[in-house]
């Protein structure tokens, strides 16, 4: 049913996204980058800037969500009227707004459990859980604190050319400056253009056409070379086709890729070959996708409501999607390895860390070792693919170079100077050079490649791990919930007057199921239990067959209706031997700002399972949940 747009519920909707974000000018002055570096209390490596921008992201998620189930009651008029009553509601007790709807008082901190204590406060983690898949608060609260830990300390200072470190920070932002002002557009027209309609499926859809990807010059706003971008190309220009990118089944949107070289380090960290030439290290490759956090809140909620069940589910085109997927990535995957940029793509693989797969890794500052053809020896090969391994196992090595530590002296390189690698003539194949039996000796430590953090892991391709088997969950979700629920009259296989079908009903053989189960609901017992009201909002044409069929026309009848039926807690399947869904599939990917998870960073605790995203991460926040649930209800 649709909802009255002035209801007292929506008062503290706001009537457009703004971005909470400072933008670029801000950062530009240097009075507030003084205020954002100022430490909080005791220190502690906490910056005023880190709270605000943490709480700046919890706002822009609450905003938004607000903003998309508003324009989901008074334009789509498919949400059930049982639905609506556990997403916003009035608290009596408080005479406030509880649930989606509700403002959430964020504290300013980064500290996660204040955050899902505010949420829990005004019960929008229960609305949500209430419509969809898993649990999405410990998502939303990683990802938040995530864009405060890391963003404010990359903005802070950005004017001082003097400090390298600030340099390598400024090497990680697109180059064309942060600007909010373009996730905010995002999300601004998903709420205001597609949250409304009945196809979601753009804003799960590659960025880019399925071109091959090469390298181009990156370029500043003043005409300055900078580094690199790796993209699809049409032209001179990136091949953008309107879609949003954001990853099925994730928190994360696909970007194009930009790398900047690092400037070196102080000549005590340098190491050299024994030819005397330097060991370089890469410079940073950007995903920039990671830099729309609004955007990924959004949209990683909007998935998880997909993949609940419901007339959400069939707003995306599933058959569509897993072949521009499918098709988006062969084409990174093929046309980078065939130019022989392979590392490039460690933010584009899938990687399997403690169990789960997440998005991404990154090669930003690992040692790049040389050959002596002057090649450099690739991270990720052809053999990645298949076994999941970067590197080969004669490109390994468990002693790049040594160095000498001994105590209360500065560690430095030992004389044992490596040898570069060497290629095989026929194979071609990167062949690590012989260790030297002196660099096991005391007070020596070898450092291997590839770096154990990376090593560890597992790669396999994206879209094999983490894309397709969430459109392949939700297609089977789809297709047996019109057999085994009442959907199939709260949506639209064909259009009605200048209402479309809903995205789903693309694929030819679902439409026909939706109309074959609404031709049996309307000789099935359960078509009592339809909620006509919505029906009727959605397909006037269908609402009527319906009504002639003797469907009740407004609660009270249903609630006669249903005292009369068998089995009455709820309706019974138009088609028993059907199946019923397989468990939702969890979330995967990972969260941004954090490609290497296992390096201790030292700080909070939490910080690893909130940030590192995925299973460890619902479960840490599920239990402050509870805590902050338990600590409300005994107070009362």
């Amino acid at each position: 049913m649709k909802f009255d747009p002035n209801s007292r519920l929506f008062d503290r909707v706001p009537d457009l996204f703004q971005s909470p974000f400072p933008g670029a000018d801000a950062y530009a002055d240097n009075a507030f980058q003084a205020l954002l570096s100022r430490a909080i209390g005791s220190g502690q490596g906490r910056t005023v800037g880190q709270e605000l921008l943490t709480q700046a992201g919890a706002q822009a998620w609450n905003q938004a969500t607000q903003m998309l189930w508003k324009s989901k009651a008074t334009q789509a008029g498919d949400i059930l009227g049982d639905v609506w009553s556990k997403i916003a509601w009035i608290d009596s007790k408080k005479d406030s707004i509880a649930g989606v709807l509700a403002e959430v008082p964020f504290p300013l901190t980064t500290d996660p459990q204040q955050l899902v204590s505010a949420i829990a406060g005004v019960a929008l983690d229960l609305a949500l859980n209430a419509v969809t898949a898993v649990p999405v608060v410990g998502w939303i609260v990683g990802i938040v604190v995530g864009i405060g830990r890391a963003l404010a300390p990359l903005f802070t200072g950005l004017l001082n050319e003097d400090d390298q470190v600030l340099v390598e920070r400024r090497n990680m932002l697109p180059w064309r400056r942060y600007n909010e002002k373009i996730d905010q557009w995002w999300v601004q027209n998903f709420v205001k253009v597609e949250a409304g309609g009945s196809d979601w499926t753009p804003t799960f859809s590659p960025p880019t056409e399925a071109h091959a990807w090469s390298l181009a010059d990156g370029i500043d706003e003043d005409g300055n070379k900078i580094g690199q971008v790796l993209a699809p190309f049409s032209g001179k220009s990136v091949a953008w086709n309107g879609a949003y990118g954001c990853l099925p089944g994730t928190f994360r949107v696909a970007g194009i890729l930009q790398y900047r070289g690092r400037p070196q380090p102080p000549h005590s960290a340098l190491r050299f070959y024994n030819d005397g030439t330097l060991i370089h290290l890469h410079g940073d490759f950007t995903q920039t996708g990671d830099f729309y956090p609004s955007l990924q809140q959004l949209a990683g909620t909007c998935w998880q409501q997909v993949a609940a069940g419901g007339p959400d589910s069939y707003k995306v085109d599933c058959v569509a999607l897993e072949k521009l997927w499918r098709d988006w990535f062969t084409a990174l995957y093929t046309s980078v390895m065939d130019q022989g940029h392979g590392d490039w793509l460690l933010g584009y693989l899938a990687r399997e860390v403690h169990g789960e797969w997440r998005f991404g890794a990154s090669a930003s500052g690992v040692l790049r070792p040389e050959a002596t053809d002057g090649t450099t020896v690739p991270l990720v090969t052809p053999g990645t693919f298949q076994n999941g391994a970067l590197a080969s196992p004669r490109s390994r090595t468990t002693c790049m170079y040594s160095d000498l530590v001994l105590k209360d002296k500065p560690r430095t390189q030992s004389g044992y100077l490596p040898q570069k690698w060497t290629r095989d003539a026929k194979t071609k194949e990167y062949v690590a050079p012989q260790i030297y039996a002196q660099t096991g000796g005391p007070g020596m430590v070898c450092v291997p490649w590839p770096p154990g953090e990376l090593l560890l892991s597992k790669y396999k391709r994206a879209d094999d791990m983490i894309v397709l088997p969430a459109v392949r969950a939700v297609a089977q979700l789809q297709r047996r919930r019109l057999s085994r629920s009442l959907d199939c009259a709260y949506v639209r296989p064909d259009a009605v007057g200048d209402k479309p079908a809903y995205a789903a009903f693309r694929d030819a053989s679902l439409r026909a199921h939706c109309i074959e189960m609404r031709k049996r609901l309307l000789q099935h017992p359960s078509r009592m239990l339809v909620e006509y009201e919505t029906a009727r909002e959605v397909d006037p044409e269908y609402a009527s067959a319906l009504k002639d069929a003797g469907v009740p026309t407004n609660a009270i009848q249903r609630g006669a209706a249903k005292l009369g039926l068998r089995g009455s807690a709820g309706a019974e399947a138009l088609d028993p031997k059907t199946p019923a869904p397989d468990r939702p599939v969890l979330p995967q990917g990972g969260l941004p700002f954090d490609p290497d998870p296992e390096r201790d960073r030292g700080g909070p605790r939490w910080l690893g399972p909130a940030v590192l995203g995925g299973a460890a991460l619902a479960t840490t926040i599920a239990v402050a949940v509870g805590v902050a649930r338990s600590r409300r209800t005994n107070a009362r």
